[in-house]
């Protein structure tokens, strides 16, 4: 329920309260009425009748002259007359009763009220001010003394509305203060909830939503057939435990799903609770973490014991899906604080116990997944924990064809749309961003599409013949768009369009560089696309797409890698005779590969060794420090030998190819794109003049320096 929808109904309420008070208010009603013909004294009714109050002392209206003309007889009774009434001391009242009582028609009483109206015979009525109630008593003894008629009138007064009416302040004043204690009071109670509420679990229910939600399936996962094949057994054993009961099969645990960013872990954990009958939990990592001491420790016990609670009750299994659980699993022995005494370590400790401690843990099952699996404790990957761990890697070719098989769904594909072809152009990429580039692909041939039809509108075309010209269709161009935006940012034409001549001539040569060596070397992958069109997250790219997946590298690919990066600022300054900024990330991917040669892949003068790459107790990577000073600035001084001699292969490649190189820049400073069929047309026109057998490399140790 929306908050407009709660005032709404509560001004819906209001609406009959206020009406409900408003009718207890009644108009005065008369309850004694009088004579129907005024009591007039010896039955003598005198011809004319004083019109204006009397004077006491002449016994004649005030103002008017004896044998004046009467005035209009008053109506004596309900309503009264319609003539404003003149007002008379009471002092005159009495007077005029002891001395001509026969002229006054009857008097009228209202209880509450200290007005007492006079009607007279022949003339108009006026109203005494009595001073009190003994004032109207006295007046009522009068009448009777002398035979004057009259009545009272009682107002009907709500007792409830009147006691209201008559404390409105004070009501309202009582009422804003009780509104503030009970303000008050809730907010304290908020608090005092938010304290004593700390310690319980903030897991998420999955079977409160999982009738609004379309459930995930295996079937909805593609991309990692190991993974899924694991988890189905997962779920055979979860749903169909008799089977397993025969062979005294225990099911797992624990299972760690392991994968980079964006591979499918979520996606997965989705799939088992879909497929299993039993319920569902889902929390993370960083909801255990709090800053007071023992918080995450008591909100993991709550989270068991509430599975606990639901697997006893509903007498099916109980899954609970921990993502990113490295924010609270991480080695033990390295925070600031002495012993256990950190939050973390005290929730970490809290889960090993939970997982395989004291009190069994039947009929529960903990998924959780991570992609920093270096950093977690020992203790929590030992078997009786998380004892099943599931790799959940980058898709291959085929695994990347069957995820467009899924994101693709229905949308209309143009020619030459091949799965095959999607997933050839997508090399590296993850299930999450080949799902990003079908949606974007989408997006880019609908607004194209848009474009087309308004042209033709504006051309005279009918919507028929609109329809008929144009077929909606998402082609191979839509989808390199698509690739392009996910992995390097939206295009930025207009800053394209501000760049001066020489910032794209630096880019150009820049993108040649690398374009060329890359045609050269052995070891690098076929080049398919080169640009200078600036993007938000590149200045300019050139795009490689190897013939197969590739799992490892050999030294001669690490090394044609380290040139191609290094050839960029080589074709600067061979070309321009100087160089830019733009080479800021090609310097530091060829360092990362360089120090990986050195100290964990074995592929230098160093030797076969593994030295990088080592945590201490805190999950941090080693250094200097563990290995030793000397080791350290050999392997420093290695790995800047690896760069230099690189980096002068790169200038001698470019140096050779210079007319190639050249060739390639004004084709980009026209076109701004060469694809692969044009590059390739390229490098049959200008031969490359470099001699590979030539190229001087780093040297690795060989078995008899090494022996």
């Amino acid at each position: 329920m929306t908050r407009k929808t709660k005032k709404l109904i509560i001004w819906i309420l209001l609406i009959p309260v206020i009406g409900f008070l408003a009718s207890r208010f009644v108009t005065p009603g008369e309850i004694s009425t009088p004579p129907s013909h005024p009591y007039v004294r010896g039955g003598h009714v005198p011809a004319t009748a004083p019109t204006a109050p009397i004077s006491p002392a002449t016994g004649t209206p005030n103002g008017v002259q004896p044998g004046a003309p009467p005035a209009a007889p008053a109506h004596y009774g309900r309503g009264g007359s319609a003539v404003s009434s003149p007002s008379v001391s009471m002092y005159e009242l009495i007077q005029l009763m002891d001395a001509q009582p026969t002229t006054i028609r009857g008097l009228s009483f209202t209880n509450g009220s200290n007005d007492v109206r006079v009607s007279r015979v022949g003339g108009a009525d006026f109203v005494v001010q009595a001073p009190d109630d003994g004032g109207k008593q006295e007046l009522r003894a009068r009448a009777l003394a002398d035979k004057i008629p009259f009545a009272v009138k009682e107002v009907k007064v709500d007792p409830i509305a009147k006691f209201m009416t008559d404390n409105a302040l004070t009501l309202l004043i009582f009422g804003a203060f009780i509104g503030l204690m009970v303000m008050a009071q809730r907010r304290q109670a908020k608090q005092m909830k938010g304290i004593t509420g700390m310690g319980s679990a903030r897991a998420k229910d999955a079977d409160a939503v999982r009738k609004s939600i379309k459930p995930t399936k295996f079937t909805d996962v593609a991309g990692c057939p190991e993974a899924v094949k694991e988890l189905k057994r997962v779920v055979k054993g979860v749903v169909g435990k008799e089977v397993y009961d025969l062979f005294e099969a225990e099911m797992p645990k624990g299972i760690l799903l392991i994968g980079p960013p964006g591979t499918g872990k979520t996606l997965l954990a989705k799939a088992v609770a879909g497929e299993s009958d039993g319920t569902f939990s889902i929390t993370s990592g960083s909801s255990f973490v709090e800053m007071l001491v023992g918080v995450g420790a008591s909100r993991v016990r709550d989270l068991f014991e509430n599975a606990r609670k639901k697997v006893a009750e509903t007498k099916k299994p109980h899954i609970i899906f921990i993502d990113e659980i490295d924010a609270v699993g991480g080695k033990r022995g390295g925070g600031t604080s002495a012993g256990s005494n950190s939050e973390r370590e005290q929730t970490l400790n809290q889960i090993l116990v939970e997982m395989d401690g004291m009190i069994g843990n039947e009929g529960i099952l903990v998924i959780a997944a991570t992609n920093r699996v270096d950093m977690l404790d020992d203790a929590l990957l030992r078997p009786g924990r998380f004892d099943c761990h599931v790799a959940v890697d980058l898709p291959d070719k085929a695994g990347r064809e069957e995820i467009f098989k899924i994101h693709l769904g229905k949308r209309p594909l143009g020619e030459g749309v091949t799965l095959a072809a999607l997933a050839h152009r997508t090399y590296g990429y993850s299930g999450a961003e080949i799902k990003g580039v079908c949606n974007r692909a989408a997006i880019v041939a609908a607004e194209a599409y848009d474009e087309l039809r308004a042209e033709l509108i504006a051309s005279g075309k009918t919507a028929a013949e609109v329809k008929e010209i144009l077929r909606p269709v998402i082609t191979l161009e839509h989808f390199d768009e698509a690739v392009d935006f996910v992995r390097y940012g939206n295009a930025a034409e207009s800053k394209q369009a501000r760049m001066s001549v020489l910032d794209k001539k630096n880019t150009a040569v820049h993108e040649g560089g690398h374009a060329c060596s890359a045609a050269v070397l052995d070891g690098c992958d076929p080049v398919v696309k080169i640009t200078i069109m600036r993007r938000s997250r590149a200045l300019g790219y050139v795009q490689y797409l190897p013939e197969n997946d590739r799992v490892s590298f050999t030294r001669d690919q690490a090394l044609a890698r380290i040139i191609s990066m290094m050839a960029g600022r080589a074709a600067q300054e061979v070309i321009l005779g100087t160089c830019d900024t733009g080479a800021s990330n090609d310097f530091q991917q060829a360092t990362d590969m360089a120090r990986k040669m050195v100290v964990s892949w074995g592929m230098s003068r160093l030797g076969h060794i593994s030295v990088g790459d080592r945590q201490d107790a805190m999950g941090t990577s080693g250094g200097p420090n563990q290995i030793g000073p000397d080791l350290a600035n050999e392997i420093d001084r290695e790995w800047r030998s690896i760069t230099r001699a690189c980096y002068k292969a790169a200038k001698d490649i470019v140096k050779a190819d210079r007319e190639r190189l050249e060739a390639l820049v004004e084709i980009l400073m026209d076109k701004e794109t060469v694809l692969a069929d044009e590059w390739q047309a390229l490098l049959a026109k200008y031969p490359s003049k470099f001699d590979v057998k030539t190229l001087v490399l780093p040297k690795a140790e060989t078995e008899e320096e090494g022996a």
